[in-house]
């Protein structure tokens, strides 16, 4: 039977007026600083090779690594073109996370700061996962007439990231032997791309019959007293643009940002509201048969 996520514990988000606040990067950076660790770091050596599997909603290469009680999952997710992935690691050495952000870093590629959410799986393993993960990442702040940053990465440089690291927060730093990962990332780019087509012609008006998803009650989905407390009370505020893509039962079942400000620490708490809440007509064909398909919804994390 696959191990699934379960009883998830988290923060969640709001959206609300947007109100500027000043100094931001600088609180983020203030409390997510974290004195340098004297632990010594735990390395995990693959115990399986990569597997990839395709489902309606994503694509998802998994691999083991290292044993006995050490024995951690990776799952890397991929839900359309953007080379933008759900990571999820699943395994003792994620138990009882203490702190507010991780420290994550791909192969020589500079280390970034996430907000997580913790889970504990159908198994009772404890689980960590991040929404909305790049391999390389934007500076935090740009000028208003600046584009948006391209978050891909040339994947010929993916054989060069042979290693993921993730200190803070978690009892022990961790370094996953994942490398090279030119083949794992061309093979989740690939299935990305046909889901993505997939996906995105499902509920496209071209017949009577063929409708989008319709949202119910989108207000009710995340609310203010869901506004994440240790932000809330740095003065901090976010916005998070993210796809769903909704089932044929009307549910999101999985979630992915596409649009995020740095530093990430509003992103887990979108997608976990969403993924608990959010609710649809689904979608339908020309045959006005119920399909899967994406939905895109934007929120802004304010203080008033």
């Amino acid at each position: 039977m696959q191990e699934t996520p379960g009883k998830l514990r988290g923060c969640r988000g709001f959206f609300v007026r947007i109100i500027r606040l000043s100094c931001l990067a600088a609180t983020a950076a203030a409390i997510l600083a974290a004195p340098a660790t004297a632990a010594e770091r735990l390395l995990l050596e693959p115990a399986s090779p990569w597997q990839l599997r395709e489902y309606e909603d994503r694509c998802r290469a998994s691999r083991e690594f290292g044993e006995g009680e050490q024995r951690t999952t990776l799952w890397i997710e991929q839900g359309g073109l953007e080379p933008i992935y759900n990571v999820t690691l699943i395994g003792q050495p994620l138990r009882n996370p203490y702190g507010a952000g991780i420290h994550v870093r791909f192969g020589e590629n500079p280390e970034f700061i996430r907000s997580y959410i913790a889970a504990e799986s159908s198994k009772g393993r404890p689980v960590l996962t991040m929404y909305g993960v790049t391999v390389r990442q934007p500076k935090m702040q740009r000028d208003g007439d600046e584009e948006a940053p391209d978050l891909g990465f040339d994947i010929g440089d993916a054989n060069a990231i042979t290693t993921l690291d993730l200190r803070t927060s978690i009892r022990q730093p961790i370094r996953l032997a994942i490398g090279p990962m030119l083949e794992t990332f061309g093979v989740l780019g690939l299935c990305g791309a046909k889901l993505s087509g997939i996906l995105s012609e499902a509920g496209r008006p071209l017949t009577g019959e063929a409708k989008p998803p319709v949202a119910i009650k989108p207000d009710s989905w995340l609310t203010a007293v869901d506004y994440p407390g240790w932000l809330a009370r740095a003065q901090m505020e976010g916005r998070v643009t993210v796809r769903l893509t909704v089932d044929r039962e009307g549910r999101a079942s999985s979630c992915f940002v596409t649009e995020s400000n740095k530093p990430q620490l509003f992103d887990d708490a979108v997608c976990l509201g969403l993924m608990k809440r959010a609710r649809f007509e689904p979608a339908r064909n020309a045959a006005g048969e119920p399909v899967a398909s994406y939905y895109f919804h934007g929120i802004s994390f304010t203080m008033s």
